[in-house]
């Protein structure tokens, strides 16, 4: 199931990055909104090209890519939460609306901000993980030529720094959840105020920017429920990372992978737009196809 859903992956996050690199070439420019969802999917494809990787190990046998591997995960699993948590936040900047001096500061200077967002995502997950990959590579290099007691000493100093890493790391990962959560409620509280004031000002659902707030609003729920779902399956994995149960885990954590691109496909109108041309593309060519056998 892991590998069908991965290789439904690959293709999906291609489509997200292909469309949205075509944009930016034709127009010249890409909105906020396509920045952070090209970011994702960059992210979610190195992360199946890793697990090809650790597929390919299995033949190899090489520790050191191993270890690379696993840090090369940590540092994207970690940037993929965040740049998601401002995507999150970005729609909440749109749509919320708070008489707050800070908050008003963010809504007005977001575009500026948002490349310091990327360089901060990125160094922030490199610096949290990287140390964890030298410390590895330290101990496995001593280990060879230390004699055993200090290899033993080495070893469980190696298990203490593996002990606060994954500590380090969830904390890490933890502030970027309590900030999507925060920001996710924060649009769907507001999606429905805005539904009751229009029933009760109007008597229907009208107004123009209604239909993008409840997009929004869609996409941020399947998002923070598919988010929580991978950041308990991550906790569980750190906690018990010998149990062989919790290797079952991992293609939910991959369907949730899934359903968040589909979320983010269908949430997006130039993405939306570009794959239902896609589909009436193959239902032409079926149809004409099928006028030619007659």
């Amino acid at each position: 199931m892991n590998i069908i859903f991965s290789f439904f992956l690959m293709p999906t996050n291609l489509f997200i990055f292909t469309v949205n690199i075509l944009n930016w070439a034709k127009e010249k420019n890409l909105q906020q909104v396509d920045q952070l969802i090209t970011s994702i999917s960059v992210c979610n494809l190195v992360e199946e090209m890793l697990k090809l990787i650790k597929f390919l190990n299995i033949f190899l046998s090489s520790l050191m890519v191993t270890k690379f591997q696993v840090t090369l995960w940590c540092v994207v699993i970690s940037c993929n939460l965040w740049f998601s948590t401002f995507l999150c936040v970005y729609f909440c900047l749109k749509i919320v609306n708070v008489k707050q001096a800070l908050y008003m500061c963010l809504q007005r200077n977001f575009y500026k901000i948002l490349p310091w967002i990327f360089l901060s995502s990125i160094m922030g997950s490199v610096l949290v993980n990287v140390p964890f990959f030298l410390k590895c590579s330290e101990t496995s290099s001593n280990s060879t030529v230390d004699s055993s007691d200090i290899t033993t000493e080495r070893n469980f100093g190696l298990i203490h720094f593996c002990f606060y890493h994954a500590l380090v790391f969830m904390i890490f990962l933890l502030i970027a959840m309590l900030i999507f959560s925060t920001s996710a409620f924060a649009v769907i509280t507001s999606l429905f105020k805005h539904i009751k004031q229009v029933q009760q000002n109007l008597g229907g659902f009208r107004g123009p920017n209604m239909k993008a707030h409840v997009q929004a609003s869609r996409t941020v729920t399947v998002f923070l429920f598919t988010y929580i779902f991978m950041f308990s399956i991550l906790t569980v994995r750190l906690i018990s990372p010998a149990a062989t149960w919790s290797y079952a885990l991992y293609p939910f954590f991959t369907i949730s992978k899934a359903v968040s691109c589909c979320s983010l496909i269908k949430g997006n109108r130039n993405l939306d737009k570009a794959l239902s041309n896609i589909f009436n593309g193959f239902h032409c060519a079926k149809s004409n196809n099928m006028e030619e056998s007659l």
